[in-house]
């Protein structure tokens, strides 16, 4: 099964790829790095373009999960943050309504007016 898989992913990233090989850049200290990439156009008509795909299925056909569940690792770190940023909003809400509980419970009632 995990074999039948992997045959239909790899021939969904070949249709409409193209593979570039030995694209070499080099960053501000002088550091050069060259690496193979795989293109795909995406089907959105008006505004598709090509894009860096990073397949799921590695060359030597193991299968690579962080490809597969998320995307490549750059939308895994861009998917932790967007967690982190909603779990600190969440908190934050959290913090507010359970501080208007407290201040309700030291309130007293006197006469239907509230005295602090």
């Amino acid at each position: 099964m995990l074999e039948s898989l992997k045959r239909r992913l790899q021939e969904r990233i070949d249709r409409n790829a193209v593979k570039i090989p030995n694209i070499s850049w080099s960053e501000k200290d002088g550091t050069t790095h060259t690496e193979d990439i795989i293109l795909k156009r995406s089907r959105i008509p008006l505004i598709g373009d090509w894009t860096r795909i990073y397949p799921p299925i590695n060359e030597n056909d193991k299968v690579n999960w962080i490809n597969t569940i998320f995307g490549g690792r750059k939308n895994f770190l861009s998917l932790l943050l967007v967690l982190g940023v909603l779990a600190l909003f969440l908190l934050g809400y959290y913090e507010v309504f359970h501080s208007f509980e407290v201040y309700k419970q030291s309130c007293v009632v006197l006469n239907n007016t509230i005295i602090p």
